[in-house]
């Protein structure tokens, strides 16, 4: 505090700390305050200290809902309170054109699939990677005569790397679209630190079947996939990039499963009913052969409808979307919000947030400063 005709003075250090703790919005902004300013954003060291801070004490909901008809999509930040905080802009260049998903959000970074097509074969499969809060946009190369179907995202702090993996049919030189060979399936990694992808052995995915649902957390992917009949949690370790395959309880997704991350573990649910699910939590646990993943916790759900697809965990929260058909308009649908709370165990609902596109899904983001053209995090 300054004292008489004293200037005020804040150390840097506190500066520092107040700073990473604004949105990513004001921080850019802020850039043209003064030139040590600007140079401080740039830092590896304050991007990670901001990133770490958006992920674990104010992540948004990052919702995105689609319309094909219109090729209208929407893309939202919501807060804790249910508050749309901000409409993200969408890129105007031709992935965003033509139908898109999001596979998977990481420090910031969404990882984007969309469509295109090629005047001899057919449609293909085209990957980016995207932080809508500072507009980057970057192309991830094809992998030459693969079509890939199943994709993962995620980074290892370890490494300081981004990684995307992919599940693939092998499509046979001179094959037409009309004729192509599913029945080899490779798997691909591409690495951002060095803009490359390179085929993996299979390990221990042989003989498994990968279902979508891909999560990450502390340089581990996940996925869902099925072994004989039985339901199997297939990780990958980012930094040794090997697959670990690890049975979930038979208990589990009768009906159906869903995966999500919960206090930096995987949390899986399955429905066993219309107004039923079980929540398995998983656990990495070293051992003499590696790492393995054990079931810790369990939860038992009542479920208010039928209805009810699980989106995303958000904190401590389940995201679900309950699907409402409108009568009288075939194929569309309207989507209602309603949150668990895994420590109350008492349901939300927001009927004031609902989209009326063909399709909604639901992330946990924290905004960052994350660069896609100089993406070390630490």
């Amino acid at each position: 505090m300054a004292r008489g005709g004293e200037k005020p003075f804040l150390h840097f250090d506190i500066i520092i700390n107040i700073l990473g703790r604004l949105p990513v919005k004001s921080i850019l902004r802020f850039r043209s305050v003064c030139k040590d300013w600007n140079n401080l954003f740039k830092t590896q060291s304050f991007i990670a200290k901001h990133a770490r801070h958006s992920a674990h004490e104010s992540p948004f909901l990052l919702l995105h809902a689609y319309d094909y008809s219109s090729k209208r999509p929407s893309l939202r930040l919501l807060n804790q309170k249910m508050e749309t905080i901000e409409v993200l802009s969408i890129p105007s260049n031709y992935l965003f054109n033509l139908g898109w998903r999001i596979i998977g959000s990481c420090n910031g970074l969404l990882c984007v699939e969309g469509r295109a097509f090629r005047a001899e074969g057919g449609p293909f499969r085209l990957l980016r990677l995207w932080n809508p809060l500072t507009r980057e946009v970057r192309e991830i190369p094809p992998i030459r005569n693969v079509r890939p179907s199943i994709s993962g995202f995620g980074f290892s702090s370890i490494v300081n790397d981004y990684k995307i993996v992919t599940f693939s049919y092998l499509q046979t030189e001179g094959l037409n679209y009309e004729s192509l060979n599913y029945d080899v399936r490779v798997v691909h990694v591409y690495s951002l630190s060095t803009d490359s992808w390179k085929e993996l052995e299979f390990g221990a995915l042989q003989k498994k079947e990968i279902i979508e649902g891909n999560v990450s957390v502390d340089g581990t992917m996940a996925w869902i996939g099925y072994d004989d009949s039985f339901h199997v949690l297939v990780t990958f370790d980012i930094v040794t990039e090997v697959f670990t395959s690890t049975p979930i309880p038979s208990a589990v997704g009768v009906l159906s499963t869903d995966l999500g991350v919960y206090q930096n573990k995987f949390l899986i649910s399955g429905h066993h009913g219309s107004h039923f699910m079980d929540i398995w939590v998983m656990e990495q646990v070293a051992c003499e052969s590696g790492k393995h993943f054990s079931c810790s916790e369990k939860y038992s759900v009542d479920l208010p409808s039928y209805a009810l697809d699980i989106f995303c965990i958000w904190g401590n929260e389940i995201v679900c979307c309950e699907e409402e058909t409108k009568a009288g308009v075939e194929g569309k649908s309207k989507f209602h919000l309603k949150l668990f709370n895994l420590t109350t165990r008492q349901w939300k609902e927001f009927p004031n947030i609902s989209s009326s596109h063909d399709c909604c899904v639901g992330f946990s983001y924290g905004g960052s400063l994350v660069s896609l053209f100089n993406p070390q995090v630490q």
